[in-house]
């Protein structure tokens, strides 16, 4: 049994333009709330979570994330005792296209694991590069616990969609179409990603036109998954700050701020997408896109929970 209530809960930000008002809303839920700001770099950011926490379990909240049950923090949350070294990374809803996963999700942190990480620009190997979960023992927990809103500017929308779209087409740390080098990029992607996460990546490439910035994010992830399928991307770009700041600033957004080009640009990587890997990515316009997201209910984690 963890009580929530004597964790520490730790608000974690970099660049994220509704940073502010979203750590204002969590610390009038949760008055313990602490604050990591602006250290660059994911692994580092989450080492200096564990330094400034004291409790043996640490709550991580990232800066996009709205809570919808602030009370959960308070509760006990049931685990078995050879789970209490494992990360819990609960699913949260992304305000763009729906998706309920663990994208972004609070997450409960043994204070040893943040401590002594080794990922994404510190990583050991090339499987943490990219994210937490092919490193760490993760377990996901299939309960809402929040609302990612990536929205907040056009390069916030875009680059959630970028990364998403290159790690989409990875399990475990690698990419499809190193695990199956004798298949087509077509049978590799489905075969390697499983179910849940091929959907994921076409819902993310196809749902958002209804949303402020949706677009944005909706060309990145066609971008992102372009690049790391067909054109040999090097995915631990991502979890580089300084490389997605410059290829935002220097590649993306003098090119394709115009919504012409960006829509020209987008449809043009719908169609190689469909073409190299079959996704079937649909162009849905707004009212689609509503309708989607109010009837898609998606493939789901399941993980054993009780809260008391």
């Amino acid at each position: 049994m963890i009580d929530l209530s004597t964790c520490d809960v730790v608000f974690l930000s970099f660049d994220e333009p509704n940073a502010d008002v979203h750590f204002e809303r969590i610390s009038a839920a949760v008055p313990r709330t602490l604050r990591v700001h602006g250290v660059k770099g994911f692994d580092a950011a989450h080492r200096r979570a564990g330094e400034v926490a004291t409790s043996e379990h640490v709550i991580t909240i990232d800066a996009d994330n709205l809570l919808l049950d602030p009370g959960f923090l308070s509760a006990r949350f049931d685990v078995a005792p050879r789970d209490r070294a494992r990360v819990f990374s609960f699913s949260a809803r992304n305000a763009v296209n729906g998706l309920s996963y663990g994208n972004g999700g609070v997450k409960i942190w043994p204070r040893s694991t943040l401590r002594t990480l080794q990922t994404h620009e510190n990583a050991a190997n090339e499987r943490g590069a990219v994210d937490f979960c092919w490193t760490v023992p993760y377990y996901q927990v299939n309960r809402l616990l929040s609302e990612v809103v990536v929205t907040g500017s056009d390069y916030q929308a875009f680059r959630a969609g970028f990364r998403e779209g290159v790690k989409l087409n990875l399990a475990d740390g690698q990419l499809a179409y190193d695990a199956y080098p004798d298949l087509p990029c077509a049978e590799a992607l489905p075969a390697h990603v499983g179910p849940s996460n091929y959907e994921r990546l076409r819902v993310w490439c196809s749902v958002g036109a209804d949303v402020d910035r949706g677009d944005w994010a909706i060309f990145g992830a066609r971008l992102g998954c372009v690049k790391t399928a067909l054109h040999g991307f090097d995915v631990a770009n991502v979890a580089n700050y300084g490389w997605t700041d410059y290829f935002w600033k220097e590649k993306i957004a003098p090119t394709y701020g115009d919504i012409s080009a960006r829509d020209a640009e987008s449809e043009a990587l719908r169609t190689e997408l469909n073409e190299a890997l079959d996704l079937d990515i649909k162009d849905l316009d707004a009212e689609a896109s509503a309708w989607f997201k109010s009837s898609f209910r998606g493939q789901r984690a399941y993980g054993a929970m009780r809260v008391v």
